[in-house]
């Protein structure tokens, strides 16, 4: 089996599906948190001067996406089908979208601008994305999003709404059948410590 080296900042964001995947399929792999302090120093040594990227033995992989959805196929949990695979990546897409949709508001510097995207955020964009899930998990689930067994898009969903969750534990009230999928997602064997033990980010 290959060595696998997540290189990514101290915190969740786009490397959190990553080490979740690597929970999950529970392969082992190196875990390197790089500090605010550190990146300057580092950055020159990553292939594209950002993170996370991935190195699988001596080769290396950008593009937080791009790893999640090769290491999900390696791992068999990218779908059994190639329709599988596609609702699979659908709901991946659309948790992205939402992820895009909040970094508005945390790049957002203006006061004004940024109460008017918030109050939008709330009654209009999360619940239109949520609205959107359920019909994925009710269209194409039995408990989790794809068939009958946890997929990287139980891995996506679970963590964009992590961020939402802590910024408002009332979001998904609600949202009884998302409610209940969380609850399957964090009660996983491979997944339960993990989760309950990670250090809490704000993203």
């Amino acid at each position: 089996m290959a060595s696998y080296r997540l290189h990514y900042f101290d915190v969740r964001g786009r490397g959190e599906i990553v080490r979740m995947l690597f929970k999950l399929a529970q392969v082992e792999f190196e875990d390197i948190r790089v500090t605010q302090g550190e990146w300057t120093d580092v950055k020159h040594d990553t292939p594209t001067g950002e993170l996370p990227y991935l190195e699988v033995g001596e080769k290396q992989l950008t593009q937080s996406l791009t790893i999640a959805r090769y290491l999900a196929r390696e791992f068999g949990l990218a779908g059994d089908t190639n329709w599988e695979r596609a609702l699979v990546e659908q709901v991946v897409d659309t948790c992205d979208d939402l992820r895009a949709e909040n970094a508005k508001i945390i790049h957002e510097r203006d006061p004004d601008r940024l109460a008017v995207m918030k109050s939008k955020m709330k009654d209009q964009i999360l619940p239109k994305y949520l609205n959107r899930l359920t019909k994925f998990l009710n269209e194409h689930g039995d408990r989790y999003f794809v068939g009958s067994k946890i997929t990287l898009a139980d891995i996506a969903v679970h963590e964009v709404l992590t961020t939402f969750l802590q910024n408002d534990p009332s979001c998904l009230d609600k949202h009884e059948l998302l409610r209940g999928h969380r609850q399957l997602v964090e009660h996983h064997p491979n997944l339960s410590e993990y989760l309950s033990s990670r250090p809490r980010f704000v993203v």
